[in-house]
Order: C-alpha cells, then sequence, then structure tokens
C-alpha cells in the first residue's frame, strides 16, 4: 500500500515539473537599453538605429534572470552592407567578476529584418547584462527591432530519471529501516 502511495507521489511529482519545460520567450522593450557613441532610439523607441560613421556604439539591456539556468537570446535586426556586422555579448554574472563574453560569432542580418539565435550560456547571477556592439563599416542601416530572451527547458526525460531516483531513494531507506527493525 505504501509502495502505491509512493508511486503516486512520484507521479505527481512529475506532472508538476513538466510544466516548467516549456520554453517561454519573454520579450525585451527595445527602448529598455542604455545608448552609447551615437546610437539612437528610432520609430517611437521600437528600433535601435547605429551610426553610421561610427564604430564601436552600443546598446546595453539588463535582463532579469534565475542563477543556474541556460539562456537563449533573439535578435532580430538588419545590415545593409555587407561589411557591416553586430557583435553579441553576455555578461552572465551581472555586476560580478567574469566580465562580457561573445556569444557565437559577428552577425552580418542583411538586407530586411531577419532574426537569428544566439548560442545559449548558464545564468552565474540574478540578472545579466546584454550587449550589442556596431562593428565593422558603413552600417548606414543598421537597426536591431526585436530582443528576447527564452530559458531553455530540461530534456523531457530528466524529471521522469529525478522523480525515479527520489522513489528509489525512498525504498531503501525503508528497506533499511525494516532490517533494523527486524534485527
Amino acid at each position: 500500500m505504501k509502495i502505491v502511495a509512493l508511486g503516486t507521489v512520484a507521479a505527481a511529482l512529475v506532472v508538476a515539473t513538466a510544466g516548467a519545460n516549456v520554453a517561454q520567450a519573454a520579450t525585451v522593450p527595445i527602448d529598455s537599453a542604455i545608448l552609447n557613441g551615437g546610437a539612437s532610439f528610432i520609430a517611437g523607441g521600437s528600433r535601435i538605429m547605429f551610426d553610421p560613421n561610427i564604430a564601436g556604439e552600443t546598446a546595453t539591456f539588463t535582463l532579469p534572470s534565475i542563477p543556474g539556468t541556460q539562456y537563449s537570446i533573439q535578435v532580430t535586426g538588419q545590415n545593409n552592407q555587407s561589411s557591416s556586422f553586430f557583435q553579441f555579448l553576455v555578461d552572465p554574472d551581472g555586476l560580478g567578476p567574469s566580465g562580457f563574453i561573445q556569444l557565437g560569432n559577428n552577425v552580418n542580418f542583411g538586407n530586411g529584418f531577419n532574426t537569428i539565435t544566439l548560442a545559449t550560456f548558464t545564468d552565474l547571477g540574478t540578472s545579466d547584462f546584454f550587449r550589442i556592439i556596431n562593428g565593422g563599416t558603413g552600417n548606414s542601416g543598421g537597426q536591431i527591432s526585436g530582443l528576447s530572451i527564452t530559458a531553455v527547458p530540461l530534456p523531457a526525460a530528466l524529471p521522469l530519471f529525478g522523480a525515479g531516483l527520489g522513489v528509489l531513494g525512498l525504498l531503501g531507506r525503508r528497506r533499511k529501516r525494516n532490517a533494523r527493525a527486524a534485527a
């Protein structure tokens, strides 16, 4: 009877954790960026335009996060020159000691607005900084129009594995307790 009760608890744990594995993207407001070096908001604050004559301009965002969680960032933008590019960097521990690291290679979106997904990173602090740097030359039409962050879901089997280990641990403790009581 107690084994059935333990199985029911394990099944409840699986159901409770399965919902947490659904990836949900959060849109980051473009106008929440801190701009430096000639970058400016356009289109009512819904886009960031980078000055065509200044390389190294930045737009920095603060992203709330949960330590230990893996995140993926999607960026929508465009460049109109083949010699222009953007760099995307994250500081996964916020004000911590690690500093910024680049997520992937330099990106040229090309003409028209396109969306890319950057490499995942693991959050190390309670907030992260995400920075976009304008690079190259002739980036006269370089704009960013969308930014979202998604928590990367756990593999579907992981909650089942954890629940199974929990049940085995409870059964093992019960057997040891019963063996001591019988001795």
